[in-house]
């Protein structure tokens, strides 16, 4: 039955199964009260010169820094949004991904989160640092959203105004702000001072990107290392074949069936990422029909 495959479940909330987000989590918030701790009482910058991102640093052979920096936060508000953002989108996509997946997913994104405020800064030749967990933020959201692209999530505006919003849409604004944001904060010869990096943050989008297209869905070949066609890439002739203009008679459970067990063979080999907006309508509309 439809029910019983994985895929169809009603997402599984137990803390059994949430254990190593819970785990990520207060790794953040420990890390965060060691980091306060060892300033407030020593004076000492020797844990964030170790943990941050630095260009000092990395140069001095402090590799580690393209993902601990991750665990560091620049004040309780910085922690509290990202972790709040990570506990929500977590908890969904270890759902959808499984554990190992989701780590997959989060390290890609705060690694090439640090490349790319790492280049952006060294052709610059800056002294800054960058901290936080935002960029594994932002390629779970990126993920996320091209998973659920139009499903209606509701978020608070200023932290105050209740606004519904779909995931895709809410990807959009924020890679026009972290755009704009780069180009008037961090490639301007004169920054506007304001402790953002937008950087880090397209290169974490970039990293839920990559990992929903290369990997989840294996357009990434292991084997050859080559990157296979884009599906636009392909002939009109070939896609049409492939579909025919074929549509499902709701009413025939039968082949109803067929067609929902095609698409979960699909949803197995290719990634869930890899259906069509019409597979996807078809799932919600079976789970509802082969349930009763």
């Amino acid at each position: 039955m439809l029910y019983d495959r994985p895929y169809m479940r009603e997402p599984d909330y137990r803390p059994s199964k949430l254990k190593p987000l819970y785990w990520l989590l207060g790794s953040i918030v420990g890390v965060f009260i060691i980091q306060n701790l060892i300033w407030n009482w020593f004076q000492s910058p020797s844990f964030q010169l170790y943990f941050s991102l630095t260009i000092f640093g990395v140069q001095k052979g402090f590799i580690w820094n393209f993902l601990t920096y991750s665990f560091l936060h620049g004040g309780i508000i910085h922690l509290l949004i990202n972790g709040l953002m990570i506990f929500w989108l977590g908890r969904i996509l270890i759902n959808l991904l499984g554990v190992q997946r989701f780590f997959t997913l989060y390290g890609i994104s705060i690694f090439l989160g640090a490349v790319a405020w790492f280049i952006l800064n060294y052709w610059k030749g800056s002294n800054a640092s960058v901290v936080g967990a935002s960029a594994g933020v932002m390629g779970l959201l990126v993920a996320f959203a091209m998973h659920f692209p139009n499903r209606p999530i509701q978020i608070l505006l200023f932290f105050v105004i209740p606004v519904k919003v779909t995931p895709k849409a809410l990807v959009v604004v924020l890679v026009i702000i972290d755009g704009v944001g780069l180009f008037l904060n961090e490639l301007a010869p004169i920054a506007s001072g304001i402790p953002i990096a937008h950087s880090a943050h397209l290169g974490g989008m970039l990293g839920g990107w990559v990992f929903v297209k290369f990997i989840l869905n294996k357009e990434f070949s292991l084997n050859t290392g080559n990157i296979k066609p884009p599906k636009w890439f392909t002939s009109k002739k070939t896609s049409n074949a492939s579909t025919g203009g074929f549509r499902i008679n709701f009413t025939n459970r039968s082949q109803l069936q067929q067609e929902v067990n095609r698409i979960l063979d699909k949803i197995n080999t290719q990634g869930f990422g890899s259906l069509t907006e019409e597979e996807r309508n078809t799932l919600d509309k079976a789970k509802e029909i082969l349930n009763r």
